[in-house]
């Protein structure tokens, strides 16, 4: 299970209580919550809220642990930061100082990094590509670290096991770096939320409920987990009625610089792959492109709105100038002028059963010198059932 993305755009400082973000960006407040069932309620809402019709839950702020003793990497791009890890069978057995104790199935586990002080490219680079048969262990030999293909069989607090060429080793535990758990399939159904707690672990999977001061939940395997309420920071929802653009790929793309060649544009990042930046707010997720420059995407008819926060990315420092156009199925549904120095705009265009939209960028006066436009945070909506 792949976790895409879920991302907000970077938020003023909220106000006592819990900050709840709606799929068209507008926030509500509340000063307790629950969730049961798929819906959320909570004191100060004025009515209770489908977990589908919404994008972030803020409780607190997140303060990423900075020396864990291990990091587990899980499904779905989750990540823990545990005071401990012991697996037996096929149990990963983790103490967390905010989860407490977890048991794991090792089969939602894609990799341990016993020093994650310790910088190695070869043990990412075997995360992010595991073999599909075999797994990667990586052994402290000297003053560097080696690696080999082979079979991880246990881990405990002494030492850990092994098969190397069919052959069964053991080893002290202070001689492993870590391991990388062979993935038989991909990696590619996106999971339903991404937990963030507040010293920055992340856990995906789905919301069971949350009630009585601990938040229910499971693995994209299925397997339960409970975490106490006051260990969370934020949890990110993908809803069903949602979809954003960088993620799409366009059915049609053109590119035309008018002064100097071409820029191509980019996913999730601005013209000149910095983070997608708007006065002081930054963005995970959007689309950054060049004047003059036209992307076309399918929306075959299933979205109702299309929303963003659009202006010329601070990279250019209050230069630039250039028109903003949405067309719908061939029809101009929305154009603005934005130049450099203004703010971000929220927009939400209307394109009710549209089978194709296009996000174009012209160049304004000057040419198209500091042309650089970000559609940020862009995306299809889905009105409410």
């Amino acid at each position: 299970m792949l976790f895409a993305a879920f991302p907000i755009a970077a938020q003023p400082p909220k106000k006592d209580g819990i900050a709840l973000t709606l799929l068209s960006g507008e926030t509500q407040q509340a000063k307790s919550i629950t969730i049961s069932a798929g819906k959320l309620t909570g004191e100060g809402l004025p009515q209770p809220l489908p977990l589908d019709d919404l994008r972030q839950i803020r409780i607190a702020a997140a303060v990423p642990e900075t020396k864990p003793a291990v990091v587990l990497h899980m499904l779905g791009g989750g990540k823990i930061f545990a005071k401990s890890v012991t697996i037996v069978g096929d149990v990963c057995q983790v103490e967390s100082a905010l989860a407490g104790k977890l048991a794991i199935p090792l089969d939602q586990v894609r990799g341990v990094r016993l020093e994650p002080a310790v910088s190695s490219p070869e043990f990412d680079k075997a995360l992010a590509a595991p073999s599909a048969d075999q797994d990667r262990l990586f052994i402290k030999i000297e003053d560097k670290v080696d690696s080999a293909a082979g079979i991880f069989k246990s881990l405990s607090e002494k030492e850990f096991q092994f098969e190397l060429g069919g052959e069964s080793k053991t080893l002290p535990r202070e001689k492993l770096f870590g391991f990388v758990v062979a993935q038989g399939s991909a990696d590619d159904d996106p999971a339903k939320a991404l937990i963030t707690l507040r010293d920055g672990s992340l856990l995906a999977g789905e919301i069971d409920s949350l009630s009585g001061g601990k938040l229910a939940a499971s693995l994209p395997g299925g397997s339960k987990f409970e975490i106490p309420q006051e260990a969370l920071a934020s949890i990110a929802l993908r809803s069903s009625r949602l979809a954003f653009l960088s993620d799409l790929k366009p059915v049609e793309e053109e590119q035309r610089s008018l002064a100097f060649m071409d820029v191509p544009w980019q996913k999730d990042r601005s013209v000149q792959s910095r983070t997608l930046t708007l006065g002081q707010r930054t963005f995970e997720k959007g689309i950054g492109c060049h004047a003059e420059c036209r992307l076309t995407f399918a929306a075959d008819g299933k979205w109702d709105v299309l929303a963003a926060v659009i202006g010329i990315d601070a990279e250019t420092m209050g230069k630039g100038d250039c028109i903003f156009v949405v067309v719908a199925d061939g029809e101009t549904v929305f154009t603005r002028r934005v130049k450099g120095t203004d703010p971000p705009q929220e927009i939400q265009v209307e394109i009710p059963r549209a089978k194709r939209v296009t996000l174009a960028v012209e160049a304004g006066a000057g040419l198209d010198l500091g042309d650089h436009a970000d559609w940020c945070d862009v995306r299809f909506i889905k009105n409410s059932r």
